[in-house]
């Protein structure tokens, strides 16, 4: 039988009175694409510094390569043969492609012509799929998945034998989400070991051989992916039955548009656009990443430049020139970066679910405790945060309750429109189906609902209807039966028939 390359056996780490992982054991095979998946908080990110060097503060016996070994920082663990790709990129912007991949390592030579080092970098960028790219580019000409791949081939000019992807398509589109993959599968060809952590499960599935599941910090199953439904996957991250992760379609009957979008032109975009949005309603927003749908919401929030444009609500014509006025004409606006501007990490989530609605909470400018314990748990319900961990900093919280704390606040303003962008990037899969069930609930209230999400099956599964983007222009709208995967993927990367024409 074949050797594992990497074992891990009772790995435990403890973080004072948290325990973040419980005896977790697992190994990876020479060529094998190892799923790594579990919910939010469940011990993922924890294991993958530890594997990668980051943390050597545990307990358990770590073995790879037929040898027990004890990482002190990260460079042992790449000189070892292990790197990781994290979701956060290392890359300098301002240098070029070749200079960014051969920036560090022994193998990279000391003086070197420009010529000289697009050479040796050609190799490397073949391997991830970017032959195309002229290696004395910028990278900040870059778009964000070529960046991504231009990540993976520095890591792999050093010849690892196990490369860890971490949440490595979260911030892309379905284009260079495919990209990505189709990375991995050449180097499995090569004999190279891959970790992938991901919450996209329908990219676990394509490209993984077994997945290795994490809850409440252990490892409490090992399956093959062949044979595996995506239920059974679910059901053993979850430790219990999850119900239909998207809710019934809302088919709205109303035939006069709450808030009415005319001539709105954001930055970003090639022209302006007309959009009706319909009390009741969820309208999906659908293209890849810098198509513009993330301009128009933020646009509509005051919160982003446009070249001219006007709002239309109960009879009033307007247009928010900051977030504030937006907030009093009760629209609510959650970026796609929550961690930047959707949360006072350092501030309790208490305070941050009742940071919208200071007048309600407050008398002559004196804060009302009363009034703000009373706020903030009416909310908490609403969005199943837990009560008790109200007076804890937002920044603790796992990425789906941070998620469930940004979107939450915007009750307290009893908001008339929800622009959300990207409702669930980076959250796991039980508190994507609570914030689902949340905003369809509250769209069967009469809020208008307006996501933008590139996540394909979102998007095809929670809306009423879809107004598709390309590059910067919108190129059609569906209806309720006209919703499918298949269309809006048509839509949004062919909507002209380029591809057709080629053939």
């Amino acid at each position: 039988m074949e050797e594992q390359l990497l074992s891990l056996s009772k790995i435990t780490r403890s973080f004072g009175a948290i325990h973040a992982l419980k005896e977790v054991s697992f190994g990876v095979m020479p060529g094998e694409v190892m799923g790594l998946v579990g919910e939010n908080g469940a011990g993922k990110s924890s294991l993958v510094k530890i594997i990668g060097g980051f943390d050597s503060g545990y307990t358990g016996q770590l073995t790879f390569a037929n040898k027990q070994v004890r990482f002190s920082g990260p460079v042992m663990a790449e000189r070892a043969g292990i790197a990781i790709a994290q979701q956060e990129l290392s890359l300098i912007p301002t240098m070029s492609v070749a200079e960014n991949v051969l920036l560090v390592g022994d193998n990279v030579p000391k003086i070197a012509t420009k010529r000289q080092l697009i050479k040796l970098v050609e190799p490397f960028l073949s391997e991830v799929g970017l032959d195309y790219i002229d290696p004395a580019t910028s990278v900040e000409r870059l778009s964000v998945g070529e960046r991504h791949l231009v990540e993976v081939a520095r890591l792999i000019a050093h010849d690892p034998q196990l490369l860890i992807l971490d949440e490595p398509t979260a911030a892309l589109g379905e284009t260079d989400s495919i990209r990505i993959l189709e990375m991995v599968e050449r180097l499995v060809k090569r004999g190279k070991s891959v970790i992938y952590v991901s919450h996209r499960l329908d990219e676990i599935f394509k490209i993984c051989d077994r997945i290795t599941i994490l809850r409440d910090g252990r490892s409490v199953a090992v399956k093959n992916t062949k044979g595996l439904s995506v239920s059974e996957l679910v059901n053993s991250m979850l430790g219990r039955e999850l119900e239909n992760m998207f809710p019934k379609r809302i088919s709205t009957s109303s035939k006069t548009p709450l808030l009415k979008v005319r001539d709105l032109w954001p930055d970003g975009l090639l022209d302006p656009v007309d959009l009706d949005i319909f009390p009741g309603e969820i309208l999906g927003l659908a293209g890849q990443l810098g198509s513009g749908t993330g301009e128009i919401l933020s646009a509509i929030a005051g919160a982003h430049p446009i070249r001219g444009g006007s709002l239309e609500m109960d009879g009033n014509v307007f247009m928010p020139k900051t977030p504030n006025e937006a907030i009093k004409a009760k629209i609510a606006y959650c970026s796609e970066d929550r961690k930047h501007d959707g949360l006072f990490l350092g501030r309790p989530i208490i305070e941050n679910l009742t940071s919208t609605a200071l007048k309600r909470i407050g008398n002559f400018g004196i804060l009302q405790p009363s009034a703000e314990n009373g706020l903030a748990n009416d909310i908490a319900k609403g969005f199943t945060i837990d009560n008790s961990r109200l007076p804890s900093e937002a920044g603790v919280l796992s990425g789906g309750n941070q998620q469930k704390v940004a979107l939450g606040k915007w009750l307290a303003i009893s908001p008339k429109v929800i622009l959300v962008n990207e409702p669930t990037r980076g959250v796991d899969v039980g508190a994507r189906a609570e914030i689902y069930q949340t905003l369809h609930k509250l769209a069967k209230k009469g809020t208008a609902i307006v996501i933008a999400s590139t996540d394909l099956q979102e998007i095809a599964n929670l809306p009423t209807r879809i107004i598709a983007f390309y590059r910067g222009l919108k190129v059609s709208e569906l209806g309720y039966r006209e919703v499918s995967a298949e269309n809006i993927l048509t839509q949004i990367t062919d909507p002209f028939g380029a591809a057709k024409l080629e053939r």
